[in-house]
């Protein structure tokens, strides 16, 4: 019997999409957030400006 090659990853991808911030201009990044408050899941935050505030937390945008 013949040997299985191992499996191709996925994180070898140089390219990446990046989103721009409507109301800054300044790059976006894809975190997921968890909360009581408001719903959980994946959002696009401009990281040096979260700092998880409610005001910064009203800022975030869902991915889908």
């Amino acid at each position: 019997m013949a040997a299985r090659r191992p499996a191709k990853i996925a994180t070898t991808k140089k390219e990446r999409y990046v989103k721009l911030c409507p109301i800054t201009g300044k790059e976006m990044t894809v975190v997921r957030y968890v909360g009581s408050e408001h719903p959980s899941g994946m959002y696009w935050v401009v990281l040096e400006d979260f700092d998880g505030s409610e005001d910064s937390i009203r800022k975030m945008i869902p991915t889908h």
